[in-house]
């Protein structure tokens, strides 16, 4: 018997070591495979306008640490205690962030349960926060973009039964987000899969629905300012009075490319509508290089966002040793 539990220790173990070497090798041969797609041709003789790009990059960031802040806001609304920003948790969700580049959603999900997992917060409260996320995320931008496009003749380009697809699943996402029937799906499905009840404290309520989706809110706002000061670098004279329009495009496009669980990262959805849609207020070949700096900009940013998280929590776990050691010893 204990040889048994001896073996079931071991196995633990290397499981526990290779999940982490698996998803990084995952996360660098789909991402190879996004940048070997982008077509740098496009972006030959143009005339870029770089201090609007610095400050789409800037906005950019924000837009990772935004989503970070509201992670841990669902986290604490879910009774997870009282968070802070640890340095270290913040490196979980921009490691997990970047698990966006491994076909679909479940790896930037499963990522954030196994890596902050390893800090002591409850699996079940990260995969509830985890769907909550992914459903409010999605959510909130199609309404937002709706609300923005819906009555804007422009967006006919895309066909009346796209517009009316993106209405039915926003009222279908609300629909699922009302507490009681999202605790209900929910409490079904981990009955179904882990065999037992899920305890009422996991489970979602107004108040987590509500501070989310004011959170993702602002979020969009962000990340479509951040996308229109790119269109600006590309074409300067590009005018203010279409703000809100490449707002309504930036959340119309990540949208359905969180919905697209089959590409990395929404590739090739997200692209698609933001040519067609930015095509509308500038010429297509500059709109066509939008699109690909967007691609290649998102990664870099991504990869920042990245490298400052590790950085930060590496500073943070040495002071946290430092720390410790100097502390006096026990007596003997």
């Amino acid at each position: 018997m204990a040889h048994k539990l001896l073996q079931s220790a071991t196995v633990r173990k290397w499981i526990a070591r290779l999940i982490p070497i698996v998803f990084y090798i995952l996360l660098v041969a789909f991402l190879a495979l996004y940048l070997h797609s982008v077509d740098f041709s496009k972006l030959a003789h143009l005339d870029l306008s770089w201090w609007y790009l610095v400050l789409a990059s800037v906005l950019a960031l924000i837009t990772r640490y935004m989503g970070t802040f509201t992670w841990f806001t669902i986290l604490r609304s879910l009774g997870a205690g009282d968070l802070h920003l640890q340095k270290q948790l913040i490196y979980v969700y921009a490691k997990a962030w970047m698990g966006r580049y491994i076909p679909g959603t479940a790896p930037w999900i499963l990522g954030k349960i196994y890596f902050a997992s390893q800090h002591g917060i409850s699996k079940q409260k990260l995969a509830v926060s985890s769907l909550l996320e992914a459903g409010l995320q999605i959510v909130t931008m199609l309404v937002f973009s709706l609300c923005l496009l819906a009555f804007d003749k422009r967006l006919d380009v895309l066909g009346g039964g796209f517009k009316l697809l993106m209405i039915l699943v926003a009222i279908a996402g609300i629909v699922v987000l009302i507490p009681g029937v999202f605790n209900r799906l929910f409490s079904f499905a981990y009955r179904l899969v882990r065999h037992k009840e899920l305890d009422p404290e996991h489970l979602a309520t107004f108040h987590t629905m509500l501070w989310g989706t004011s959170l993702y809110l602002a979020n969009a706002v962000v990340n479509g300012l951040s996308l229109f000061f790119i269109a600006k670098g590309v074409d300067p004279s590009l005018s203010y009075h279409n703000i809100l329009f490449a707002m309504g495009a930036a959340s119309l496009a990540g949208a359905a490319s969180m919905l697209a669980v089959f590409a990395p990262s929404g590739l090739g959805v997200r692209e698609g509508i933001q040519l067609v849609l930015f095509s509308l207020i500038m010429p297509r070949e500059l709109a066509l290089a939008v699109t690909v700096i967007t691609r290649l900009w998102s990664v870099g940013i991504d990869f920042i966002f990245f490298g400052l998280s590790r950085l930060i929590a590496g500073k943070a776990t040495v002071q946290r040793t430092e720390a410790l050691q100097s502390l006096p010893k026990p007596l003997k």
